[in-house]
């Protein structure tokens, strides 16, 4: 296959990719989309309010708050109270509803109407009280239940902060997105203008069709690749909007551009003060609580109780009331063996919760000189990457003058046009990749209170 026939394939295949997305081409928006210009910090806000995954971590947050206080509710006397009626010719139940009510007559032990008593009815109320006075295994159940809250607690920090960061992450994305595809324009632009003056060389004899096809590819190919950026632009921002709980047919346009690298404030880093690892410190607490718990199962518990109860032949009149107080010893001295197995159990979710938080303390302090390095790392790409943006547009502007000057071909104005253009849009990477290694860098040492301590 010679060179024209290849260029000519070349400009066939660009042109048909361009024409496979006209709308996006053309920059148009799908039918119904709104957009919306929103700023970094609006994003934060808007995600904080809707991200979906937030709102399912704060919901176990306040499940495990409701538990938690639930556990304490030992502590406090249970009160309860009732009425009912009551229509009954069974024997003990007419015998022993006189005594309550205080009708019983010396004709009651009559052995015929002992036997066989008429109907008797019985409007009843009460009310109770129970209390236990001393219960272990409810006071280590409460200490459990308490760590189990402050554990779902740093949780929900921890997705809060992630849920920062993934905004911060999709907006760069789509700041990104924007700047790629402005310099897909402006490669367009040149393209355009490249195969402007090759046809002018091509009319006068100086240049082959062989030029002028590869110039027209090389234009097909650019407009292919902003079709191809004006589609990543869309997605990121869509994938934005998902983030924060939008609708799909809102669209979030970041305002502005990529910002200058700013210098990053170092400081002090504990990693055990990080929310994910005060969750597995307090896993970790709530698991000891109930290991406690299990080992004072095998103690007795001691029970107040009281009832004051009344009892009448009709609902309007109190024949008879009676009270009782009493205490009681509960005692479990074998329970088939559950108790052992329940203490095994325990144990071994204890060696878990402190293995995990062993685990996630050591990934905290692996995953900062990790992304120490990765925003030094950054920096100097973006260095590097401008560095070469500029070399390579002062070789494309040094080309063009030289090719017009007949001292270049045009294989060589059209190398230097790729060049300047893939180093414009390394540079735009860098400087994405840049802010996005800060964002990480910040999640990771981030030691924010949980919302119970502010």
């Amino acid at each position: 296959m010679n060179t024209l026939t290849k260029t000519a394939l070349a400009s066939l295949l660009t042109l048909a990719w361009s024409a496979a997305l006209p709308g996006l081409a053309s920059g148009q928006d799908a039918p119904g989309l709104v957009r919306r210009p929103l700023s970094l910090e609006e994003a934060v806000e808007e995600a904080l309010v809707g991200n979906p995954e937030l709102s399912i971590a704060e919901a176990r947050r306040d499940i495990a708050g409701g538990a938690g206080k639930e556990a304490t509710a030992y502590l406090w006397p249970r009160l309860d109270a009732g009425a009912g009626y009551t229509h009954s010719v069974d024997p003990v139940f007419a015998f022993g509803t006189k005594l309550r009510q205080g009708t019983f007559t010396q004709e009651d032990l009559d052995l015929d109407a002992l036997n066989n008593p008429d109907g008797i009815d019985d409007w009843s109320s009460f009310v109770s009280i129970s209390w236990s006075l001393l219960d272990p295994t409810s006071w280590a159940g409460r200490a459990s239940a308490k760590s189990q809250a402050e554990a779902a607690a740093w949780s929900a920090v921890r997705v809060r902060e992630a849920t920062v960061l993934m905004t911060r992450l999709h907006y760069y994305r789509a700041l990104a997105a924007s700047a790629r595809l402005g310099s897909a324009r402006s490669a367009v632009e040149a393209a355009e203008a490249t195969l402007d003056l090759f046809s002018r060389r091509n009319e006068r004899g100086l240049l082959t069709d062989a030029d002028l096809l590869q110039a027209e590819a090389e234009l097909a190919a650019a407009q292919a690749q902003q079709a191809e950026a004006e589609r990543g632009k869309l997605d990121a921002q869509q994938d934005l909007g998902l983030h924060l709980g939008w609708s799909p047919d809102t669209l979030p346009v970041p305002t502005g551009g990529l910002p200058a690298p700013a210098a990053v404030r170092g400081r002090e880093f504990d990693a055990r003060e990080r929310a994910d690892v005060r969750a597995r410190a307090a896993a970790v607490d709530a698991a000891d609580a109930a290991k406690t718990q299990a080992s004072l199962a095998y103690l007795p518990a001691v029970d107040l109780f009281g009832r004051f109860s009344t009892h009448a032949e009709d609902p309007f009149s109190i024949d008879g009331d009676n009270w009782t107080l009493g205490v009681a010893l509960r005692w479990n001295l074998f329970s088939g063996f559950s108790r052992s197995a329940s203490a095994e159990q325990v144990r071994l979710q204890r060696n878990i919760a402190r293995t995990e938080y062993e685990r996630t303390l050591r990934n905290a302090e692996s995953e900062l000189s990790r992304a120490e390095r990765a925003v030094r790392s950054a920096e100097r790409q973006i260095e590097a990457a401008r560095a070469a943006e500029d070399a390579a547009e002062r070789g494309r502007e040094l080309m063009r003058r030289r090719f017009e000057e007949g001292l270049a071909t045009a294989a060589d104005l059209l190398q230097a046009e790729a060049r300047a253009t893939g180093m414009r849009e390394r540079a735009i990477n860098a400087l994405a990749t840049y802010h996005m290694a800060v964002a990480q860098l910040e999640f990771v040492r981030s030691q924010t209170e949980s919302e119970d301590q502010r």
